[in-house]
């Protein structure tokens, strides 16, 4: 029989909740007071976002304590939350300027090839990945694209037995240049891959390995998901070979725990992020945002970084991306 979630996590105020963090939890509230807890909570953010930075700490297993987080403040989940939101906030635009750049050096790449026209690779692409009509379809209402779609593409709108609108399209006469103006980062990477193949491409700088994560980290902050809420290794989770051969070529990173780093999935996504960007986009851009990104690293990532100090799991995490971000500029 499934749990009664109602009975067992019901509605609670802001200081409900923290009542429950100080009593069952043994959240402490030495460095930010219940009082300003229960604003922050009713004003600045959700119990659920800022209580889930909390699996980064260990819980006591044994003594009167057992079951309670060791050595946690409340003001440490507050710091994690807002390190975490400052940084997506940085990668997401860091992220949309790699699609960018790929789309950029796409067309230029087909552009500068004699034997492309620009519409062939198109019919060949959908032809190889036919699933590229379904999303088009999709796009086809869509405010920013669906000019561009009911130009390129022959669209023919169909009304099922179940009295359903379904949108068909039914044949393309697309340019490339048009094309990367409406497709997605997944399908970007696809097609990224389907012009290797072509021998557009002299090497697969960004091999999908590397391409997914990337877009992982860009649906999550574009999203606003939680990037730093589980700094543990998966063991489900393995960095490449051009990852592990990349952080390697870093200096000051030791060998010691860099495997163990890579295999967390966020800091394997911001790494593989940093990557692509140091291998696509273009210097001015390059610079503008990896200082950017360093003062933040250098700065408001570490001002509080006391916070953390019996913490060996979010100092490690933290100042492993310090170290490889301040290597890239």
């Amino acid at each position: 029989m499934s749990i009664n979630l109602r009975a067992e996590k019901p509605k609670k105020t802001a200081q409900e909740l923290v009542t429950l963090l100080r009593e069952e939890k043994g959240v402490t509230f030495s460095v930010m007071s219940e009082e300003a807890a229960i604003n922050y909570l009713s004003k600045r953010n959700n119990y659920l976002r800022t209580a889930s930075y909390r699996k980064n700490y260990p819980k006591y297993r044994q003594t009167e304590n057992k079951g309670k987080y060791i050595n946690l403040d409340f003001a440490y989940l507050v710091e994690l939350s807002t390190i975490d939101h400052h940084l997506r906030t940085i990668l997401l635009k860091m992220c949309i300027n790699i699609e960018h750049a790929m789309k950029v050096m796409l067309v230029e790449t087909v552009s500068q090839a004699e034997r492309e026209d620009g519409y062939q690779i198109i019919d060949d692409f959908i032809r190889e990945c036919p699933s590229v009509l379904s999303d088009i379809a999709k796009k086809a209402d869509a405010v920013f694209t669906k000019d561009l779609i009911n130009k390129y593409f022959d669209i023919c709108y169909v009304i099922d037995e179940g009295s359903t609108l379904r949108t068909d399209v039914l044949k393309s006469n697309c340019p490339i240049w048009v094309f990367m103006e409406i497709i997605d980062f997944g399908m970007l990477t696809r097609f990224y891959q389907f012009c290797i193949k072509r021998g557009l491409l002299s090497s697969n700088q960004l091999p999908t390995k590397v391409l997914n994560p990337v877009r992982s980290l860009r649906n999550a902050c574009a999203h606003n998901n939680c990037l730093l809420n589980n700094l543990e290794a998966a063991s489900d989770t393995a960095p490449p070979e051009i990852i592990s051969q990349f952080v390697a070529s870093l200096s000051d990173i030791p060998k010691v725990g860099r495997k163990k780093k890579l295999s967390c999935r966020p800091i394997l996504e911001i790494v593989s992020m940093l990557y692509a960007y140091k291998n696509v986009v273009s210097s001015g851009n390059y610079d503008t945002d990896m200082k950017e990104l360093k003062v933040f690293a250098d700065d408001r990532m570490m001002k509080n970084i006391v916070y953390f100090s019996s913490n060996l799991l979010v100092t490690s995490s933290l100042e492993f991306l310090q170290k490889t971000i301040d290597n890239l500029i």
